[in-house]
């Protein structure tokens, strides 16, 4: 039997224990017993994350993070930096100008890597970029 590999960032391959799980009935989100899974859920994360601090569940693909960490941190008018090196770079570009920020671009070719020392001083003659977008792999 052939076993397929995705060399990329979804959909993910489940393994047979987990599609059979998955074909459990469904818990109504809104129900004490959905809202005791997702708090040990939570709880499992802090663990595997080592932290105390609350972690953020996103119900989106990472698109859907990427853009709520655009508008949560800045509003239209704010100054970004994004590093692009790639497909995920370009999108916070995109992510960026869609949401009215001024967005400032470090271009990388695919495949190679920003030196940290490009970004630093980048933001030492931009002082007021209110954040920094760049895909780390």
């Amino acid at each position: 039997m052939f076993k397929e590999r995705l060399f990329t960032p979804g959909p993910t391959p489940l393994l047979p224990q987990v599609q059979t799980a998955m074909a459990q009935p469904i818990l109504h989100h809104r129900t004490e017993e959905f809202r005791g899974v997702f708090k040990d859920v939570l709880e499992g994360l802090r663990y595997l994350y080592n932290t105390e601090n609350d972690v953020l569940l996103f119900t989106s693909s990472g698109s859907g993070a990427m853009e709520g960490a655009v508008v949560n941190l800045l509003n239209p008018g704010d100054r970004a930096l994004v590093v692009s090196a790639g497909k995920f770079g370009e999108r916070w570009v995109q992510l960026c100008k869609t949401f009215g920020i001024n967005t400032e671009v470090i271009s990388i070719p695919y495949g190679q890597s920003v030196e940290p020392e490009q970004v630093a001083a980048w933001l030492e003659g931009h002082p007021e970029t209110r954040a920094v977008f760049v895909q780390y792999t």
